[in-house]
């Protein structure tokens, strides 16, 4: 959607009610980070399994004034002073395999206490409140901490997820009772009321700061004594300010420049856009040939161990020209919540991706990897698209994707809705939808990859980008179907 006059802001996120915490934020005087803030908070709520209070993210910041900044609020390993090595899960430590199903194919998780590394959303969202923001953290914490009382119906997707994800949750019966009514994960409508959250949010607000009883629980029940890995050292990082990663491309007969991640995702993301930016084809199999070419650039460019699982995704715009972009990510969560809470932490040390060497071989206090890529874009004319997606490894494609179709012209809804390609280095995946010659491009991905994975319609693998657009004196957003995204535009 797009306004063609003054408005107070845009927001795009993962779910209706984390959109519109966001847009309450915005329409009560807050800025582009406030909203962002609210709508992060409020997806904690709304997206518990995408995103959490005990999970870990990262917020790219272009003020209305002033450089941009990266708010980098990524997990470090676990253990700083706990005397442990590089030690497997054989000593102790609540570590399990499960298994998920996802239809087509399975695959195995570890959870379980000791595969949560120390979660920084609590840290890293205040530090962006107090540096970057225009309102109180209590202000952008009060929707969230009203769904958290209150609940909010399920979305399709969140349903979804949960349903994928439910071998997870019933490894405790504390966890299992927070979110089901007994009879198997919730089902799509049903509202998901966590009391505790709300309470905790509100002392979040209301303090600035993570309460101590939340950390006193977690090290209580995911410390090393409890078979967990956490220490009092892990919960003293404080979460990082720092330049974004900037580079330049031309596009669309217009130069722009990109403002991303600092770490794995901001590279990964130049790596494609530059090869989309020389890419030149004839025809739609040449296109679609060229942009897997330009994703296997990307997956060769990536360090071992660069990939997370749940992630979401909100994209903000303000009245001044202010933009944030906001990535949040708990993995699969570890299958247990911290008591009195309602907060269920990350699984990041066990997810094999994260951990390419063998689990708990990380040194205490290292940062882990990450390739989410929460971006901000200039443009020509004082263009300005803010964007970012869940979607695992898939999120530096797609992302880049809809990056280089914006710049070229394209509308946010065309750009968003258009279909996808994502490439390693033997395999490609593509969506069919809307395809002019599927047997011709289909033939030319065959000659170049082992295995070409085509899905027929908009599919949830391909990540949902969240965006946001000040172009040609109109703002718009526009939330990916594919991850049940909406927008909302602020009127001024």
């Amino acid at each position: 959607m797009y306004a063609p006059g003054p408005v107070s802001g845009v927001v795009a996120a993962g779910n209706v009610h984390t959109a519109e915490a966001a847009a309450e934020v915005l329409r009560a005087g807050g800025n582009a980070v406030d909203a962002a803030i609210a709508g992060g908070l409020a997806a904690c709520v709304t997206e518990p399994l995408l995103a959490s209070l005990g999970g870990a993210g990262m917020l790219t910041v272009l003020p209305a004034e002033g450089d941009p900044i990266v708010v980098d609020f990524f997990s470090r390993a676990p253990g700083v002073g706990a005397g442990r090595g590089a030690e497997t899960s054989s000593d102790g430590r609540d570590f399990v395999a499960v298994e998920i199903d996802f239809g087509s194919a399975t695959q195995e998780f570890h959870v379980g206490r000791a595969s949560a590394a120390p979660p920084l959303t609590f840290e890293g969202l205040a530090e962006a409140s107090r540096r970057l923001g225009r309102l109180s953290l209590a202000e952008c914490a009060a929707p969230a901490v009203r769904l958290a009382r209150e609940g909010a119906p399920l979305s399709p997707q969140s349903a979804e997820v949960f349903r994928l994800l439910w071998p997870i949750n019933v490894l405790d019966p504390a966890t299992t009772a927070l979110y089901s009514r007994g009879e198997g994960p919730p089902r799509e409508g049903e509202r998901l009321a966590i009391p505790a959250m709300g309470d905790l949010l509100e002392a979040y607000g209301r303090d600035g700061q993570t309460p101590a009883a939340f950390r006193d629980a977690l090290l209580a029940h995911f410390g090393v004594a409890a078979g967990g890995s956490l220490t009092a050292a892990d919960l003293d990082v404080a979460p990082a300010l720092v330049a974004p990663r900037r580079f330049e491309v031309e596009l669309g007969g217009g130069s722009w420049e990109v403002l991303g991640s600092p770490r794995l995702g901001g590279r990964l993301i130049e790596v494609i856009v530059g090869a989309l930016a020389r890419a030149a084809a004839a025809d739609e199999a040449a296109a679609v040939l060229a942009t897997a070419e330009a994703c296997r650039a990307g997956h060769r460019a990536r360090d071992p161990g660069s990939l997370l699982g749940g992630t979401t995704h909100v994209s903000t715009l303000d009245a001044e020209g202010g933009a944030a972009s906001l990535t949040l990510t708990n993995g699969e969560g570890c299958g247990y919540c911290v008591p009195g809470t309602g907060v269920q932490l990350n699984n990041f040390m066990g997810e094999a991706d994260l951990n390419p060497r063998g689990f708990f071989r990380h040194a205490p206090g290292s940062p882990l990897p990450s390739a989410i890529a929460p971006t901000i874009a200039r443009g020509p004319d004082g263009a300005v698209l803010a964007l970012g997606s869940g979607g695992a490894n898939r999120i530096r494609s797609v992302v880049s994707q809809v990056f280089a179709r914006v710049a070229a012209g394209a509308e946010l809804e065309e750009a968003i809705l258009a279909p996808r390609v994502h490439a390693e280095e033997r395999d490609a995946w593509l969506e069919m939808v809307g395809r002019l010659d599927p047997p011709a491009l289909l033939g030319a991905l065959e000659g170049a990859f082992d295995a070409v994975f085509a899905f027929p319609e908009r599919a949830f693998f391909f990540g949902g980008v969240q965006a946001v657009l000040r172009r040609g004196g109109r703002a718009s957003g526009y939330g990916d179907p594919r991850r049940g995204g909406t927008a909302i535009v602020v009127a001024g």
